[in-house]
């Protein structure tokens, strides 16, 4: 009896040729799964970047109200790392680049994140136009400065758009829309549509 019980256990087990399918089956589960988990994870890099320019832009404006000092909002497109600042604005000052030695620049996803995992640029008006200035000026009273506070008007709306990157990525459009001279923001994804005014440039 125990001898029949010995040469069962003995025989127990996978064969070379189970492991192989099992090894072949989860390969190609993998291969499948693989493109969805990447486009899930460039959504979720691109709406993480979204909500730090807008959180950015909110905090730059609340400052600007309780200090009672303008403030600038610095959009850095970066070729590959975009990043984000806001410093005190001169009244009366130009819009100019932003200065090599501003300090607080935040890289949209984190420093972690792969070199063009993203991309970022800006637009005014409408229809949107690329803005070159790649900056937002709040006065001291948090509202969009407007002349003589500063050289240049700030056309509305105003657009920081923050997509996909890489060359052969389709874009994945998302958006801050500073709407208002108060300030006021919302959020907007896809392409811009000039008939219902609504999307990202």
């Amino acid at each position: 009896m125990n001898k029949r019980i010995r040469s069962k256990r003995s025989t127990a087990g996978f064969t070379l040729l189970e492991v192989l399918v099992v090894i072949i089956v989860i390969g190609i589960l993998f291969a499948i799964a693989a493109p969805g988990w990447e486009s899930f994870l460039s959504r979720q890099r691109v709406n993480s970047a979204r909500e730090q320019v807008l959180q950015t832009i909110r905090q730059a404006q609340s400052q600007a109200r309780s200090t009672r000092t303008a403030r600038v909002v610095y959009f850095d497109p970066n070729n590959g790392a975009p990043r984000v600042a806001s410093a005190p604005f001169q009244r009366g000052g130009s819009l100019l680049a932003a200065p090599t030695s501003l300090s607080g620049w935040k890289t949209l996803g984190g420093d972690s994140l792969p070199q063009n995992a993203l991309r970022m640029a800006t637009f005014t008006g409408k229809p949107p136009v690329a803005n070159a200035n790649n900056q937002l000026v709040f006065d001291g009273n948090g509202a969009v400065a407007q002349p003589p506070n500063i050289a240049a008007n700030q056309t509305l709306p105003f657009y920081v758009t923050v997509s996909r990157g890489g060359t052969t990525a389709p874009g994945t459009n998302r958006c801050v829309r500073v709407d208002t001279l108060l300030g006021a923001t919302r959020l907007e994804e896809g392409a811009y549509n000039a008939a219902t005014d609504k999307g990202c440039p």
